[in-house]
């Protein structure tokens, strides 16, 4: 193996360090940090890691959105996982868990350690995936809401402060202990343009209306 590769005694200790977590299988650790352009590598790739990672990763950021903001819709939620799972955020992450210094990589790339977002990114997923096979699903929780949860309050700021809905309910339920009810008082136009009408009913009164091009922008109006 190239002088300049991290050795796997310098990954172990790494990883052990920055995850606070004493790995059992110490070639997990190796494993999730051997790109797959190392030719010589004494380990398998990461590949396999990464693919578990990503679905581990999706799976407790979708339970928790879903269990901490019970008044988004499916595509309220889906926007902010996008966002907290995307390669620009995974990479950023890896950058600030230090993991470039310690990949193991094929000799065009450690030449330039300025690696690309893909790499740092699957390294991320895939030391999910390593921390989840040796510590099990709690070390894997831990980790990810640990590392993401600043990009979680980030993202629900922005989305919060757009989102009137969101914002109606938690007003709603903290002072008057009521939940908003939407209801569709008209629809006109033909199908491929039809505008609703909609009002907000909370505690006995009535709030609108406002139109929009579809419910869901007219309830954000109302």
């Amino acid at each position: 193996m190239d002088a300049a590769q991290p050795s796997e005694a310098e990954i172990l200790a790494h990883l052990e360090a920055k995850l606070q977590h004493r790995f059992k299988d110490a070639k997990l650790a190796v494993q999730a940090l051997t790109h797959s352009s190392a030719k010589d590598k004494d380990f398998p790739c990461n590949e396999r890691l990464e693919f578990l990672g990503d679905a581990i990763l999706g799976h407790i950021i979708s339970e928790h959105l879903f269990h901490h903001f019970p008044g988004y819709e499916e595509g309220d939620l889906s926007t902010m996982k996008s966002i907290i799972v995307s390669a620009k955020t995974l990479s950023e992450k890896a950058r600030e868990l230090e993991l470039d210094r310690v990949i193991i990589l094929g000799r065009g790339l450690t030449e330039k350690r300025q690696l690309p977002r893909s790499i740092l990114c699957n390294a991320f997923e895939a030391v999910v995936a390593a921390l989840y096979l040796d510590g099990g699903m709690d070390s894997a929780r831990t980790f990810i809401l640990g590392n993401l949860k600043m990009k979680v309050d980030e993202i629900l700021k922005d989305e919060h402060e757009k989102n009137y809905k969101s914002l109606l309910q938690d007003y709603a339920q903290r002072r008057v202990n009521a939940i908003p009810v939407y209801r569709v008082m008209k629809e006109v136009g033909p199908d491929h343009k039809k505008m609703f009408q909609v009002v907000v009913e909370l505690s006995s009164t009535q709030y609108g209306p406002a139109w929009g091009a579809n419910k869901k922008e007219a309830e954000q109006r109302a």
